[in-house]
């Protein structure tokens, strides 16, 4: 969705919304939001201005802008309740979310419409490149999970439901680990399946209370069979390059929010993902806190 269409639902001015996304940019990696490029942009105006020139509306719809328009992807429209708290931004982000779980649902679901796609696609497959990509995109198995303030319960058991399912080791990127990722890590883990734990967060968050806490769990695990192990990201230039959390496991890999996200209930989104960042590199880069 557009800077500008989403600036028009919450009722603030598209500057304000973007000013808004920039304060708080971390919270918004490439698969959040991007910027168009010039030449999207105007293959954008081509498509959709071009039904609308006679309207006086048209020039000011898509003229005028100092900068090329952001796009939010589904992530970004729900990480957009985080930096746009007025009563408003929450209802019509609640809207918007109920439209993109309804849409999953009604492709998954309608059988009709999948075989209509199958047969277009038949149709296509000595096309465009992109188009089927498309297909692609659409036929791949979605494995994800959206996190909302009204299931409190639901949002925990999902993220116990990861852990319990990881197989041989769990290494949990995120730098802002809480207590919380703990009290999961403590409840969730299956002896029999992992034997190792890695945490890497950022230095700031591993204060005297939390590492204490961690050596308790470090303890109880050893206890049980189970190596743990924390580092903090002490390259700065790493630090600043890591914008996204994930949970990795020989079986699986999930995108995840924070678990400080995930504990205040947050709108948010667990993701599968195929992706699998470079955590042995980041992990050599990184050090046992000094407290320790």
């Amino acid at each position: 969705m557009l800077d500008r269409d989403l600036a028009e639902l919450y009722g603030v001015s598209t500057k304000r919304l973007v000013e808004q996304v920039k304060r708080n940019i971390k919270r918004f990696p490439a698969d959040f939001m991007f910027q168009l490029t010039k030449e999207e942009f105007k293959n954008l105006r081509f498509h959709f201005g071009i039904s609308i020139l006679r309207s006086q509306n048209a020039t000011s719809r898509w003229g005028g802008r100092r900068y090329l328009p952001y796009v939010f992807t589904e992530q970004g429209v729900a990480m957009l309740s985080s930096v746009l708290n007025s009563e408003r931004a929450i209802l019509v982000n609640i809207g918007i979310m109920r439209i993109f779980v309804n849409i999953r649902k009604l492709v998954s679901t309608n059988k009709g419409i999948l075989n209509k796609l199958n047969q277009l696609e038949n149709k296509v497959q000595s096309h465009d490149k992109k188009i089927r990509t498309i297909f692609e995109v659409i036929h791949k198995p979605i494995d994800v999970k959206l996190l909302s303030p009204g299931k409190p319960f639901s949002n925990k058991k999902a993220i116990r439901d990861i852990i319990s399912s990881c197989e041989k080791y769990i290494y949990w990127v995120d730098k802002y680990f809480s207590r919380a990722g703990l009290d999961w890590l403590s409840e969730s883990l299956n002896a029999g399946k992992v034997k190792e734990i890695r945490i890497l967060m950022s230095s700031e968050k591993a204060d005297t209370k939390f590492l204490s806490l961690y050596k308790d769990l470090k303890e109880e695990l050893k206890n049980d069979g189970m190596k743990c192990e924390l580092r903090v990201i002490s390259d700065n230039k790493l630090n600043a390059d890591i914008h996204d959390r994930w949970i990795i496991s020989e079986n699986l890999c999930y995108n995840m929010p924070s678990t400080d996200t995930i504990a205040r209930g947050q709108y948010s989104e667990v993701k599968r993902t195929a992706n699998l960042p470079p955590f042995d590199e980041w992990w050599e880069k990184s050090k046992w806190p000094v407290t320790l």
